[in-house]
């Protein structure tokens, strides 16, 4: 059995690596562990109460000594902590999958300016691979330490990335419209994300500054960060994204875009290809590791249209940490997760 421990197992991300793992036959989990804990550790299943009979162990806070009794170490910490974690265990086991922000942009100057603080570990910083399986299928199968992508990035590179290898996205206008559920914000005490303040209500926030463009831009490699333009937006759901992608290109081009999608992903699991202008729903990819593409076809003149449906805890997080996970130890990929 492959042992895993997961820090952050109380955050809604914890949570839900717990409820993949729970169903993946060949992992067990011997190691919980947060930061907002008494001394001497809690039952896990009477904080999370729907995991009681289930996983009855202790959540602690984090030891090192106990990380090298494990195979596969799972972060899911805020922005800004784990870099000062993966050093301390990156060699204690055999891969750490982090799912914040810390190893995703490879220059740390990009990260000072988005993150607001110095990256205090430029070492391993290069080591790590970026976490989108779909993309980086190969690199994953050696990594040591995988950057698991953000909620936000993980539909809008999927709805795109056909395209950029398509020679596509060059000189084009992009344009997405995203709304997210208000587990996206984490679990943490604050006025904007009380019940009063999120029901009936739509709120954007960081408009064309959220904290994920420069991941979205980095993958893509958009040359011009003018021209995409991203507005996040929070809606009154508990979890689920669903981007709306407008591209404009300054000339139709002369192949079939519909046609590229379907054979680009003909072979993934996790992806499914919508029959052009049909349009997929949120609720279809809720508690899934699915990625849902739909109407995948032209609005009026040069703009081609997207619709991306993914859920934030799942595809957009701990889904795609277990798919990872799977590709870099050589286990089936979907399995836990299907």
């Amino acid at each position: 059995m492959i042992k895993v421990g997961i820090a952050g197992a109380r955050g809604y991300t914890g949570r839900e690596l717990v409820r993949y793992l729970l169903n993946h036959p060949q992992v067990e989990i011997t190691r919980l562990w947060a930061h907002e804990i008494k001394p001497g550790g809690e039952v896990f299943s009477k904080i999370c109460p729907e995991f009681k009979g289930l996983l009855d162990v202790k959540i602690k806070r984090f030891s090192t000594d106990e990380v090298k009794k494990l195979d596969v170490v799972f972060l899911a910490l805020p922005h800004t902590v784990s870099m000062n974690y993966v050093p301390r265990i990156i060699n204690k086991v055999r891969l750490v999958v982090d799912l914040s922000a810390d190893y995703r942009l490879k220059d740390p100057t990009v990260y000072k300016k988005w993150y607001r603080v110095n990256h205090r570990d430029l070492k391993n910083l290069k080591r790590a691979v970026y976490g989108l399986t779909e993309i980086n299928r190969e690199k994953i199968k050696n990594a040591k330490l995988i950057a698991n992508p953000g909620c936000y990035p993980s539909g809008i590179i999927l709805a795109l990335y056909p395209l950029m290898k398509a020679g596509l996205l060059r000189n084009v206008d992009i344009l997405v419209d995203s709304k997210s559920g208000i587990s996206g914000a984490g679990r943490k005490k604050d006025i904007g994300l009380l019940y009063a303040e999120v029901a009936e209500n739509i709120k954007p926030y960081k408009v064309n500054g959220h904290q994920h463009i420069p991941e979205i831009v980095q993958v893509l490699q958009l040359k011009s960060r003018e021209k995409f333009s991203f507005i996040p937006q929070v809606v009154p759901l508990i979890r689920g994204i669903i981007n709306m992608v407008y591209i404009h290109f300054p000339k139709k081009p002369s192949k079939e875009i519909f046609t590229i999608y379907k054979n680009y992903y003909r072979l993934e699991k996790f992806i499914r290809i919508y029959r052009k202008r049909e349009v997929p729903e949120l609720k279809d990819v809720l508690y899934t590791n699915f990625c849902d593409l739909g109407y995948l076809d032209w609005l009026d003149g040069n703009t081609f249209f997207i619709i991306s449906c993914v859920d934030n805890l799942g595809k957009g997080a701990a889904g795609q940490a277990v798919q990872n996970m799977n590709v870099a130890l050589g286990l089936n990929e979907t399995t836990g997760l299907i």
